[in-house]
């Protein structure tokens, strides 16, 4: 999923009805009219000949442990989990031999502690355990850069030195990238764009490609010198090659992908209601060889047939599989999909209990350490203005971090603030799941009229405006103004006052920020970069010395 866009999944999620709430577990959907019935593993058809079956998951996101609340549902039914994954893949692998597991990407990035205190080797690790044939790269594949990506493929030892445990080898499957190339059409090191599978004695050509957003939502730096170009248009320049290869068909994994529109009914995770326009233009624009697109990145889940095709998407954190089968006959190819919910109720796999179990112990002491309090819960949601509390709380700490050179405001992103703080004892790993990304303070001079254009640039993103939270800086905007105009005149106060065009201010923000990320490109016309701790450490200093955190009020008005 865009990363370092999008807010808390709770909310998000439940936007679109996916997930009913944020409560306790219950697998039994209520005998209403509404409820949409389980589909899961339990009751698999026989295969027919000439059969194959392709198990589909996306944005794992490193959910190795049983996802909780909101994010361990598909609708009323309680799902996800490494282990009951596991289980759920095997008994579908039982029922239909001739199959193979296909991931779209963000198996990665933005993950619980247990995943990403390890550099993610452990999902890595299961991946392989249940024999993922291909995947996807997703924009978190590229959080940590290109260098990274080949280290996760390869194997080998982080930077910092190797994870406990067994030496880590590295992925067993090709990551596909079809999409990204350099100025001279080179992919990354170790990445390929296509692979061919053969199963039941018929050949799948499977390609994958990335939301051409990413070269905006991850550190410019780490993917500096690549493009990542038209997904429709990288898909139909191999299907020749790969049908030259022996491809009966094409699967196209497309880490790209939107949603249902219900319009306050609950959504079918099997439906296909009003699907986005964005998903019915990747089917259009693919090339008819191509029977089959599994999409990613929206979190989402639907399962649709257009243009001829099969199109679906299986949410995320592992709550669903989408279940592809193909059936060849006569020379043709005829494909049908069914989302199936990963229930928790079948004996989950030990190997993958184990493997879990491991790296969550190793990780234990750092988790459960206490930083801070909150008097009441902290959301991460936008306020009506757009700001989020826990975002502007962010906001605040990255100011204190950097208050020793003279920083005057702060801004946070968004899509960096992945879930919101419940009242209480706040612990390391609760703030972890805040902000997972690892970014850095950083301080950037700059103008008062270059703040005005950066404000500005809030509303550069066509689909809806990416409002900053903010610390240290007030103002009104108009949400009707013409572009470049939104902010109204004179709104501005920095530390109170108000802003003058042409002093210099040194603000605060995250390194991803200061890059240029989410297209905020001011940030790159500010002068004297000075570097502060991490975002985590800047957090957790904050917690430390101001106490219990108090929802802030929001810092920006709308009119």
């Amino acid at each position: 999923m865009n990363g370092r866009r999008v807010l808390g999944l709770c909310a998000a999620v439940l936007s679109l009805g996916l997930v009913a709430g944020c409560g306790g577990a219950d697998n039994t959907a209520p005998a209403t009219s509404t409820a949409v019935p389980l589909v899961s593993t339990g009751d698999l058809p026989r295969p027919q000949p000439g059969e194959v079956h392709l198990f589909g998951i996306n944005d794992l996101h490193g959910n190795l442990q049983p996802p909780e609340g909101a994010n361990g549902k598909v609708g009323m039914y309680t799902a996800g989990g490494a282990a009951y994954l596991a289980a759920h893949l095997a008994r579908l692998k039982a029922a239909y031999p001739d199959s193979a597991v296909l991931s779209a990407g963000d198996n990665i990035g933005a993950s619980p502690l247990v995943s990403s205190l390890f550099h993610d080797e452990p999902t890595i690790d299961f991946l392989n355990s249940v024999g993922v044939a291909a995947s996807a790269v997703g924009n978190h594949e590229f959080d940590h850069g290109v260098t990274e990506l080949r280290r996760l493929r390869q194997g080998g030892c982080a930077a910092d030195g190797c994870a406990p445990g067994e030496p880590f080898t590295g992925a067993k499957f090709p990551y596909l990238a079809a999409n990204v190339t350099d100025d001279n059409g080179r992919l990354p090191p170790g990445l390929t764009p296509w692979t061919m599978l053969e199963l039941g004695g018929h050949k799948i050509g499977v390609i994958g490609t990335v939301t051409t957003e990413t070269e905006h939502i991850v550190m410019p730096e780490g993917i500096r010198g690549y493009r990542f170009g038209d997904e429709a248009g990288a898909i139909d320049k191999y299907v020749p090659e790969m049908k030259a290869a022996g491809a009966e068909t094409v699967v196209a994994l497309l880490h790209d992908g939107g949603a249902q529109q219900t319009h306050g009914r609950p959504v079918d995770y099997n439906g296909c209601a009003d699907i986005s326009p964005d998903v019915k233009a990747l089917a259009h624009k693919t090339d008819a060889a191509v029977s089959v697109l599994l999409t990613a990145h929206s979190h989402q889940a639907y399962n649709c047939t257009l243009e001829g095709k099969v199109v679906t998407q299986a949410a995320s954190f592992g709550r669903l599989v989408t279940d592809v089968t193909l059936r060849f006959h006569d020379g043709k190819v005829e494909a049908a999909a069914v989302n199936r919910v990963v229930t928790r109720e079948l004996t989950p796999t030990t190997t993958t209990a184990q493997l879990v179990n491991f790296f969550a112990a190793q990780a234990k002491p750092l988790a459960q350490r206490v930083i801070g309090s909150a008097a009441a819960a902290v959301p991460a949601e936008p306020a009506p203005a757009g700001d989020s509390p826990l975002g502007d709380v962010i906001a605040d700490a990255m100011l204190d971090a950097m208050t020793n050179v003279q920083a005057v405001a702060a801004f946070m992103n968004p899509g960096g603030v992945r879930a919101g703080l419940t009242g209480g004892t706040i612990t390391y790993e609760q703030a972890y799941t805040v902000q997972p990304f690892g970014n850095q303070v950083v301080a950037v001079a700059l103008t008062g009229q270059q703040i005005l254009n950066l404000l500005e640039q809030q509303w550069d993103n066509a689909s809806k405006p990416d409002v900053l939270s903010v610390a240290g800086i007030s103002y009104s905007y108009s949400d009707t103004a013409s572009t470049g105009h939104k902010v109204i005149d004179d709104s501005v106060r920095v530390a109170g006052q108000p802003l003058n065009p042409a002093a210099v201010y040194r603000v605060s923000t995250n390194n991803f920020l200061a890059a240029g990320g989410d297209g905020f490109t001011v940030f790159e016309q500010g002068s004297e970069t000075l570097v502060g701790p991490s975002d985590l450490d800047a957090l957790e200093s904050y917690l430390r010395s101001h106490g219990a955190v108090v929802p802030p009020a929001g810092r920006i008005e709308k009119h």
